[in-house]
């Protein structure tokens, strides 16, 4: 009786393992693939207004965020779309400028969530339609 728990909790642990493999493998292609778009973001530090570019993978590595966003209701194809339309979009970065660790306000953050928004859904709607497959074969398999 103990064994067929066991491997059905090691069956769930490489389920969990698989997933976060799919995830951050999603995460990577998003990134790169945003890269290779040409974004580039504009921020403009709060302390000296300095303006300035970051790539995209400048941009993830910070990850205190601050943002002020009303969301917006609106007709895609045939559906009803909830999308956030940022009035304001701040990360934590070293402004080139003055040296000094500040907020820096992201000036197209609302261009940017076009762009990334359709490669991030591609990618990581197909981590998941494949973890769902691993979920029915392994369910298949045990059942």
């Amino acid at each position: 009786m103990y064994a067929w728990l066991a491997v059905v909790l090691l069956a769930v642990l490489a389920c969990v393992i698989v997933m976060v493999a799919l995830f951050v493998a999603a995460w990577r292609r998003t990134l790169a693939q945003v890269e290779a778009s040409g974004l580039r973001y504009r921020m403009r530090c709060e302390s000296c207004g300095h303006e300035f570019e970051l790539s995209p993978r400048e941009f993830a590595r910070s990850g205190m965020r601050r943002s002020r966003s009303t969301t917006r209701t609106r007709v895609k194809g045939v559906a009803l779309v909830n999308e956030p339309h940022y009035h304001y979009v701040a990360k934590r970065f070293v402004c080139p400028a003055c040296a000094e660790k500040t907020w820096c306000e992201n000036l197209n953050a609302n261009e940017a969530r076009d762009v990334v928004n359709p490669i991030a859904l591609r990618n990581f709607g197909a981590a998941l339609v494949v973890l769902v497959l691993i979920g029915f074969a392994l369910r298949a398999v045990l059942a």
